[in-house]
């Protein structure tokens, strides 16, 4: 019984992070407004937080709205 619980429970994890990342908007990202998304502010989402260095073509740390549109969640 124990066992199907946590099952469960992970399976539901799983799915709500990985529904998290497939409607992720870079207004949702952009926590402070600003119009750049910081490495702090992707790491709501390890999938972005792991893909930020490729994305940050113009390497000045942060996310453009362009640069984040190229993030394949």
């Amino acid at each position: 019984m124990k066992l199907r619980t946590v099952c469960a429970t992970t399976i539901g994890v799983l799915v709500s992070t990985m529904a998290l990342a497939a409607t992720l908007s870079f207004q949702d990202v952009d926590k402070d407004k600003d119009g750049q998304i910081s490495q702090q502010e992707a790491s709501m989402s390890s999938s972005l937080l792991g893909q930020f260095e490729k994305l940050d073509v113009d390497k000045n740390g942060q996310l453009s709205a362009s640069e984040f549109s190229n993030f394949k969640g």
